[in-house]
């Protein structure tokens, strides 16, 4: 079990030292229990490390590691993402909560839906608390529209997928795009109805304002995916309504 975890969750961590003794609390309160938890602190100012050190002392299923300057979240994540040893990769960023079933429910789901999946979670912001709730499925030209997928509650199966890295040269989107790159082989992302976590809404949060997102969309569609304008920018409308909907509750 401890040399090879059924499930590898991977944390990348920047000046969160606020949030990262409850995010790593809520992966010890699992009550599923044989995972490996890979936190990559991406250069941290603050007190980040300190408190990651005192978890990785006291439960060895807690793996911290740092890098030497600031890299942004892509390098951070496929730093853990090398480093895993689970079958199942999921990931968690260092602000935010799994629910104490999280990883029971998601892998009962897997099993009977996978490769692929996705669940709900709740969104909690500085004055509002609502719920999102994931489709039944979603494939590769409904995501360019809307993403339904997070890193906070996708899971896939390495066995399967393969190994998968984040595109290095964005410092927003990269998830969009790491998605996408999944389900443009032809894999379809399956909703698991629950909601199984937390996404904390700060005012530094990368999806906080989704207009100064626009033109990193229109960097994916155009650079990365490689559509046309006018598909493009069919694309980032859709995209656009789909993201004020999905938002609109949130203060």
């Amino acid at each position: 079990m401890e040399n090879k975890p059924l499930v590898s969750i991977i944390t990348p961590a920047y000046n969160c030292a606020k949030y990262i003794g409850e995010t790593i609390s809520s992966v010890i309160s699992q009550s599923f229990k044989d995972w490996e938890m890979i936190i990559v602190d991406d250069f941290s100012s603050d007190d980040t490390v300190k408190v990651v050190e005192e978890f990785v002392e006291q439960d060895k299923r807690i793996v911290l590691l740092k890098q030497e300057t600031n890299l942004g979240c892509a390098r951070a994540r496929n730093r853990g993402l090398k480093a895993a040893k689970g079958r199942y990769i999921t990931f968690l960023d260092g602000d935010d909560l799994l629910d104490s079933n999280y990883l029971e429910s998601q892998l009962s789901f897997i099993k009977n839906n996978g490769p692929l999946i996705t669940a709900s979670y709740r969104r909690l912001a500085p004055n509002s608390s609502s719920e999102f709730i994931v489709p039944d499925s979603a494939n590769y030209k409904q995501t360019l529209k809307g993403c339904a997928l997070s890193c906070l509650t996708t899971m896939f199966d390495k066995e399967v997928i393969g190994e998968r890295f984040f595109l290095e040269n964005m410092r927003k989107n990269e998830d969009f795009a790491f998605w996408l790159s999944i389900l443009k082989e032809g894999y379809v992302v399956k909703g698991n109805k629950d909601v199984l976590a937390t996404y904390r809404i700060l005012k530094t949060s990368k999806s906080h304002n989704k207009i100064k997102f626009i033109k990193h969309m229109w960097y994916v569609y155009r650079k990365v995916e490689h559509l046309n304008v006018f598909y493009s920018f069919h694309c980032l409308i859709h995209w656009a309504f789909y993201g004020l909907k999905k938002y609109k509750t949130v203060k």
